[in-house]
């Protein structure tokens, strides 16, 4: 159920998506992961949203709104080895195909309106990411959020 779909199950099934369309997912710069987030959350009637972004909390402390819960996260799969940063610049995130595959396999058995949800996430963050390939954003603070 789309509910019940934690940060970390759906960060996993979302990066599978991404690499599986071959979308670049920044690691280094983190400030599209945080901005994405940030529009998910505020989409409170989304069919399929889960229930974390509810409680998922944002700072405006600095240019753009940032989640350490969703930072601490992305950093813990690169420490455990679920994804890679290549060297020299550690950009973007990297999988394996077996972790793809798994990660995957998590996604297709999801409820129908959790895939959709989170396929919908893979439209947002195509172009999310996109904006920091080299395109300045337009995203101007405009409110603190929790």
């Amino acid at each position: 159920m789309a509910g019940t779909l934690t940060l970390g199950q759906f960060v996993k099934e979302l990066t599978a998506l991404l690499e599986e369309h071959k979308i670049a997912i920044p690691f280094k710069n983190e400030r599209s992961w945080h901005f994405l987030f940030y529009e998910l959350k505020k989409d409170k009637n989304a069919v399929g949203r889960p229930s974390f972004f509810d409680s998922l909390e944002f700072d405006w402390d600095g240019p753009f709104p940032k989640s350490q819960e969703l930072s601490n996260f992305l950093h813990s799969l690169h420490w455990n080895a679920s994804v890679s940063a290549s060297n020299p610049h550690y950009e973007t995130i990297d999988l394996s195909d077996e972790v793809k595959a798994l990660w995957l396999k998590k996604y297709n058995a999801e409820d129908e309106d959790a895939r959709k949800f989170i396929a919908s996430a893979v439209g947002r963050a195509k172009k999310e990411f996109a904006q920091d390939s080299g395109v300045q954003s337009s995203h101007e603070p405009s409110a603190r959020s929790t």
